[in-house]
């Protein structure tokens, strides 16, 4: 499926960045901030309140993010970091992830989860970019703060000063994501590819919807649109 901003695919155009969601998607956790909570045993009454306050539309994201921020002050980052080096890759993920690079493709990944996620990719993946929500840190602890630099359902708009960043056109870009919260990049896209759905208007948006969890599928259906 050929999406509204991406029209101007033409015989010239080739694909030059990717795009990824994190959470769900090259990872298996599905929450960077659920993780967190569940990990150092916080996933309490008030944590599950704010979650669904959130999701009945009765407080913004950014206070949604405050809140379960505040239940994390005190903790040392060296702890959050560690925490986060148990998180498992997706199926495959890491592999496809190194033969895309090699390929040439320029590789951005981009969350509404937490630093924590983000930092390890990069290190790890060699992605050229990556962007998510950072908790805030002094002399080594978490503040109990929040620096919110993508919002829920705001994708699209931090994808297209990305694509600005690195010159690229919205048809020059594929994008991978596996939820609600992907639709906005997703459609961005001049080829679109979901992972792991937990949406149903996502897969049915997509131009490939990967039914296998080995997340090497990714990597074929990206080396058959350079044949």
């Amino acid at each position: 499926m050929r999406h509204a901003d991406s029209w101007q695919q033409g015989k010239d155009d080739v694909y030059k960045l990717i795009v990824f969601d994190i959470d769900g998607t090259i990872t298996r956790h599905i929450s960077s901030w659920r993780y967190i909570h569940e990990k150092m045993g916080l996933w309490d009454v008030l944590a599950k309140k704010y979650q669904e306050q959130f999701l009945a539309g009765k407080i913004s994201y950014k206070r949604f993010c405050e809140l379960d921020a505040a239940h994390w002050r005190g903790i040392s980052s060296e702890k959050m970091h560690k925490t986060f080096q148990k998180v498992r890759y997706s199926k495959g993920a890491k592999k496809a992830v190194i033969k895309l690079k090699k390929m040439g493709f320029k590789l951005v990944a981009i969350s509404t989860g937490l630093q924590f996620i983000t930092a390890r990719i990069k290190d790890e993946l060699g992605f050229d970019y990556v962007l998510g929500n950072r908790l805030n840190v002094y002399r080594g602890k978490l503040t109990g703060g929040v620096k919110i630099n993508i919002s829920h359902g705001a994708k699209g708009k931090t994808v297209r000063k990305i694509l600005k960043t690195f010159k690229v056109k919205p048809a020059e870009m594929i994008a991978v994501g596996d939820s609600e919260g992907d639709i906005p990049m997703i459609k961005l896209a001049g080829y679109s590819i979901a992972f792991n759905s937990s949406s149903e208007e996502l897969s049915s948006i997509v131009d490939h919807n990967c039914t296998s969890d080995d997340f090497m599928e990714v990597c074929e259906v990206v080396c058959k649109l350079t044949e």
